[in-house]
């Protein structure tokens, strides 16, 4: 009699993990907890009873009841947790973005402070020394765009050279190759 209610609880356990499997959920909590409650439940019922499928089955649907419950309880808890922990990620991106814009506006206030300095702290002779390396960099700077732009034509007009060069010593070789009949 006892082979008889192992081998129905077995059928009973596979049939099911196979619908917790197929089922939208899948392995959830609940799916879990109802096929353990049953399997257990309905061990316990065919010992407890005169071995009758009545109590297995009994047992299997109550077991099936509580562990549903049970499973449904730590699916709650598993999202709730991280329902919480995808608060707390968002509350810490929040905190790290608010801290980066903080770094750029401290850098922005402290080039203006140095700007403020400057401006407070410079007198005429501060100004004319900048004036003057001012103008001295725009004259450098000015030489060396006109020397730059001298040389690109003294380039493009080297090229035109040899271009001319090139077809003269073909029309050379031309008439050298006429002069000797070949």
């Amino acid at each position: 009699m006892f082979k008889t209610s192992l081998t129905s609880v077995l059928l009973c356990a596979v049939l099911l993990c196979s619908a917790c499997s197929s089922s939208n959920g899948g392995f959830t909590g609940r799916n879990i907890g109802v096929a353990t409650g049953a399997i257990l439940g309905a061990v316990i019922g065919s010992q407890l009873g005169d071995g009758s499928g009545v109590n297995m089955a009994a047992g299997a649907v109550i077991g099936g009841a509580l562990g549903g419950v049970a499973g449904n309880e730590y699916d709650k808890n598993k999202e709730e947790l991280a329902a919480a922990e995808a608060q707390r990620q968002y509350e810490y991106d929040q905190e790290v973005y608010a801290q980066v814009k903080l770094e750029e506006e401290i850098k922005a206030l402290e080039a203006k402070k140095v700007s403020d300095d400057i401006a407070r702290n410079a007198t005429s002779a501060d100004v004319a020394a900048a004036e003057r390396e001012a103008a001295r960099v725009e004259a450098e700077l000015a030489a060396k765009k006109k020397a730059y732009e001298e040389s690109q034509i003294r380039a493009t007009r080297i090229q035109e050279a040899q271009a001319r060069i090139t077809e003269a010593q073909k029309e050379l070789a031309e008439m050298e190759r006429k002069e000797n009949g070949s």
